[in-house]
């Protein structure tokens, strides 16, 4: 209890910040009408008509002139590192867009540099305008025969991070182990519900008796819906579907049609990014880009501005301080100049003026880094392209190959015949079946994946990053093994990045010295060097919106049907490795 704010909502203390002529959307009535607003202490006093002692002389006062007052938008799921900014830098982006929490598991740096890690970015972020909320990861890669990762959080380390005042949860709770009746899910579902955290889910492609099982759990939310099918059970199972445009996973036009065509409820739907990167933010935005695109797809808007605002807060059980702009809430304020397309003017977090008249107040910062989170991309030895190939017998080969999709996480199991040259399998650059490989870079044997994919198009060259979900190792994909070989030891040289590399030679690069997966440099700049690597990967025959962000799921060995890791070809359905090669002629 605050009793200065008490004295200011009676209207007998002068307030810090005063708001007038706005027009509030109430998120909780789904009215807009005009009111006056007084803030103090971070948090909003008084939604109403202010008396005249609300105002002092150090109070600073707002014309609104009219324009929309909805709350800070909330982000209930999203990883922060694909960005590939630091937490201060994607602060400063996003928050201009009328961000101003988000739910962000650091399941990447862990990954890479583990709990000293996620206590660094922690400590960043104390200081920035958008809030960090940490679901805690219930999975974390792990070291073993499918892949080699730098840390790993332990279950003694996920009790002790739900605890933490920053904790909302857990993250990422996957759904075999649950089927499974996995000892470790029961306890982590029992740990989240003894400290009354919530779970969310990780349910790609369930239906039905499995679907149940799940939900019975008490998992509340999932974010993996590629279609209204898939999202309209999810929802009458009980869950709250967190419906998901990324760079590469674009579920919105989607999973939205069950609000336009089926007029759901949309209480228990959010948005969410999961992934989204600098380029995207800059380019496009944040929610306010999901709000309209909703908007546009026939969702009303007050629902649309519902769906970033209330219910988020509400799915992520933080409403009692956010989401809303009514007394005793964290005073996060987007003023909107038009409604109908989301155009952020002004913004106010945590009771301070951070955005005004479309400009961030924020000034770009040189972040101070922890040791743990640098000099983490380590090769025992440079690459050779000799390393980068796959051998064999005879002259013709049939293999395995990962048909990568240009919006979605879901690979296909393919097939190809490929030529055997000089003991060497072959790709078929003019049919887009190319190279891929994943080279360990932590420093722990240096082993080396290969197999073949499908689906980037380009006909010349190499592009590799060493961001690649949930392992972190560098990936390469491309037809030349010499250029593969030469982008893979740039990474190594810059410390981590993402390199284009033709002819033998660096033609791009973009630098990501902190845990091999955020650069220390302005996002504005860095995003323009992420378009111009974007524009030359199309010229080549590329039609991937954003291909880095493609490369860096093509890794994942959780979502169907193929993973590659520096263990090799995963079979994702059977949970094991792979020859890349099925037989040979």
């Amino acid at each position: 209890m605050n009793n200065h704010v008490i004295d200011v909502a009676l209207g007998n203390a002068a307030a810090d910040m005063v708001i007038k002529n706005g027009r509030l959307l109430n998120v909780h009535t789904g009215e807009i009408y005009e009111t006056e607003i007084a803030i103090a202490d971070k948090v909003i006093a008084a939604v109403g008509s202010l008396g005249e002692k609300t105002v002092g002389e150090n109070t600073k006062v707002i014309d609104a002139a009219g324009k929309i007052m909805v709350p800070g938008f909330i982000d209930a799921h999203i990883h922060f590192e694909s960005s590939m900014l630091t937490y201060t830098e994607f602060s400063r982006m996003v928050v201009k867009h009328g961000t101003t929490a988000v739910a962000t598991d650091l399941m990447e740096i862990a990954i890479v540099a583990g709990e000293d890690g996620i206590n660094a970015v922690l400590e960043e972020s104390e200081s920035c305008p958008v809030k960090l909320l940490q679901p805690i990861p219930a999975f974390m890669s792990e070291e073993g025969e499918l892949q080699t990762i730098g840390a790993a959080l332990y279950p003694e380390l996920i009790e002790k991070f739900i605890q933490k005042p920053h904790a909302v949860g857990l993250a990422e709770v996957l759904y075999p182990p649950i089927l499974n009746k996995s000892p470790l899910s029961a306890w982590m579902l029992e740990l989240a519900e003894k400290f009354g955290k919530t779970a969310e889910g990780h349910a790609p492609a369930l239906y039905g008796a499995p679907l149940n099982a799940y939900a019975s759990t008490g998992i509340r939310s999932d974010h993996e819906s590629t279609n209204k099918e898939e999202a309209l059970g999810k929802l009458r199972a009980g869950l709250r579907v967190l419906i998901r445009e990324g760079c590469a996973a674009k579920d919105l036009d989607a999973c939205v049609k069950m609000i336009t065509e089926n007029n759901v409820d949309t209480r228990h739907c959010a948005l969410v990014s999961d992934d989204i990167d600098m380029l995207h933010i800059h380019e496009k935005g944040h929610l306010d880009y999901k709000i309209r695109r909703c908007i546009e797809a026939g969702v009303d808007p007050v629902k649309a501005i519902q769906m970033a605002t209330i219910n988020p807060a509400e799915s992520l059980k933080i409403d009692d301080k956010y989401g809303s702009i009514a007394p005793g809430k964290c005073a996060d304020i987007v003023f909107l100049s038009d409604l109908e397309n989301c155009v952020v003017d002004s913004v106010i977090s945590n009771g301070e003026c951070v955005v005004e008249n479309g400009k961030c107040l924020i000034e770009y910062k040189k972040p101070q880094l922890k040791d743990v989170m640098l000099n983490t991309v380590k090769l025992n030895n440079a690459v050779t392209a000799d390393d980068l190939v796959i051998k064999a017998e005879g002259t013709k080969a049939t293999v395995r190959v990962i048909g990568a999709q240009p919006t979605s996480l879901l690979t296909d199991a393919l097939e190809a015949e490929l030529d055997i040259v000089d003991g060497v399998v072959q790709p078929k650059a003019d049919e887009d079946i190319l190279r891929i490989a994943c080279v360990e870079r932590y420093g722990k044997g240096g082993s080396i994946g290969k197999s073949f994919i499908k689906g980037f198009g380009i006909s010349k060259g190499a592009i590799a990053t060493s961001v690649g979900h949930d392992h972190h190792n560098i990936t390469v994909v491309g037809s030349d093994a010499e250029d593969m070989a030469v982008a893979v030891n740039r990474i190594h040289e810059l410390n981590g990045g993402i390199v284009i590399a033709e002819d033998g030679k660096i033609k791009y690069e973009l630098p990501l010295p902190i845990c091999g997966l955020l650069t220390d440099l302005n996002g504005e700049e860095s995003a323009l060097v992420l378009k111009e690597m974007q524009e030359d990967l199309h010229s080549k025959g590329c039609e991937m919106e954003s291909p880095y962000m493609t490369l860096a799921f093509i890794t994942l060995i959780f979502i169907p049907f193929y993973g590659i890791t520096d263990k090799g070809l995963v079979d994702v359905i059977n949970g094991k490795l792979v020859d890349p090669i099925i037989s040979v002629k």
